[in-house]
């Protein structure tokens, strides 16, 4: 009988040690799912890559710059700041009135203008700086001027910038 009650002890302590052992290693989200130890380690310390199985997740090194909504001015102004090695830019607007709107980028510290592009009545539009300055753009301030030939602008726009890749994407999906 001794033989028994030893066995079903040791048994019974395992399973409370494996019980302890066990939420150390587990970690739930906000929603419910379950990740491992090491995986939330690895996404609270920045830009690690992480490997899954044979799928290589690497966080994309982006940040939102701007975000505005324009619907009751004539001349709005956007303006943001790229940080040193955040050079590549996104801008992404959506026309939502009836004339046609003209912006132009400009860095404030040099007075250098970028691009000036029209957006139609009720468009949208993409611009990528990849397309036109393959190196990026210099940090600093920047402002972009909204014209509407007169007119109230009504837009709805925002910038993402990113460190180093033509792949940047935006932040929300918005589009």
């Amino acid at each position: 009988m001794k033989k028994i009650y030893l066995v079903s002890s040791v048994l019974v302590l395992g399973l409370i040690g494996g019980a302890i052992a066990v939420p150390c290693a587990i970690l739930a989200d906000s929603d419910g799912a379950v990740t491992d130890s090491a995986a939330s380690n690895a996404a609270t310390q920045g830009a690690v890559i992480t490997t899954t199985g044979d799928h290589v997740i690497t966080p994309q090194r982006a940040s939102d710059v701007f975000n505005d909504m324009f619907d009751n001015e004539k001349n709005p102004v956007s303006r943001f700041v790229l940080d040193p090695g955040y050079g590549h830019l996104k801008i992404f607007a959506k026309n939502t009135g009836d004339s046609t709107i003209t912006f132009s980028l400009v860095h404030t510290d040099s007075g250098k203008q970028y691009i000036v592009k029209t957006i139609g009545a009720h468009k949208k539009l993409l611009w990528d700086s990849v397309n036109s300055f393959s190196l990026g753009l210099r940090s600093g301030n920047y402002e972009i001027q909204w014209r509407a030939n007169g007119d109230i602008v009504h837009v709805t726009t925002w910038g993402v910038s990113e460190t180093d890749s033509p792949k940047v994407t935006p932040q929300r999906n918005r589009f």
